[in-house]
């Protein structure tokens, strides 16, 4: 198992130094929308890291919709084309498609036809990061953040929709505890599982002895499932330097526990 950081490019080499394997970014760091010179900024903080950035997160933003009534596909297939790229670049394996702006359905319109539209883009994408060889992982979102794929299991059932090897499916620790979903869920997704994010599943903390979580619940399921790629701390700190350490550390030896 890799242990990765949810940080920028210029987090990279403080993630090296606690002890991580590798960062993940978000897509916005690759500045999809600007000119290659502008993205040099981010190559040239990655490059002073002996880290890779192996994942990326919050693929698409809010004003690029993929739902609802005005959605620019080839608009969105031109950002992809850009950001794929320029992630692959910095060592991309994965890049999570959770973007609950974006993907967010609009009031009064058809969830039906929300779900055609998501599974279009997905399709629209999948040869690009094929090309890249970049495996897109649709992270659950919980109700409180987005209205559409809420269950690991619906980020399953819309992978499988799709049906193309670079899209699979992500689980997210604290998305799971704020829909209180059961963790077998994890199981039945374990065809398309790619990627897991990790945080205290009620208050988003990094994970840490005595927190009140027990995550060799989450690890066995995770084994159960057969995975074994990446996980990446998508949490809160209250000081990383402190905290990183002993927070990575215990969930090592959590993992090896499980």
């Amino acid at each position: 198992m890799r242990f990765g950081l949810c940080t920028g490019p210029d987090g990279a080499q403080l993630a090296g130094k606690i002890g991580f394997d590798y960062v993940e970014p978000a897509v916005a760091s690759l500045v999809p929308e600007k000119p290659d010179a502008d993205f040099a900024p981010a190559v040239a903080a990655m490059a002073a890291s002996k880290l890779k950035a192996e994942a990326f997160n919050c693929f698409i933003p809010a004003n690029l919709k993929i739902t609802g009534p005005a959605v620019d596909l080839d608009g969105l297939r031109k950002y992809v084309a850009v950001a794929l790229p320029r992630a692959a670049k910095l060592g991309a394996a994965v890049v999570v498609f959770g973007s609950g702006g974006a993907r967010r359905v609009p009031d009064g319109f058809p969830m039906e036809k929300a779900l055609d539209q998501i599974a279009a883009f997905l399709n629209a994408i999948a040869p690009i990061a094929a090309a890249w060889k970049i495996t897109i992982a649709i992270e659950p979102l919980h109700k409180g953040e987005c209205n559409v794929i809420n269950l690991v299991t619906d980020g399953f059932e819309m992978a499988r929709r799709v049906n193309k090897p670079a899209i699979r499916s992500l689980a997210d620790l604290y998305h799971i505890g704020q829909d209180h979903e059961p963790l077998a869920n994890i199981l039945t997704a374990a065809p398309t599982l790619s990627h897991v994010h990790i945080a205290h599943p009620i208050t988003r903390k990094c994970p840490l002895p005595g927190d009140g979580y027990d995550y060799k619940t989450f690890f066995r399921a995770l084994k159960d499932a057969k995975y074994d790629a990446r996980i990446s701390w998508e949490c809160a700190f209250d000081d990383l330097e402190k905290q990183g350490p002993a927070s990575l550390a215990y969930l090592r030896d959590e993992w090896q526990k499980a």
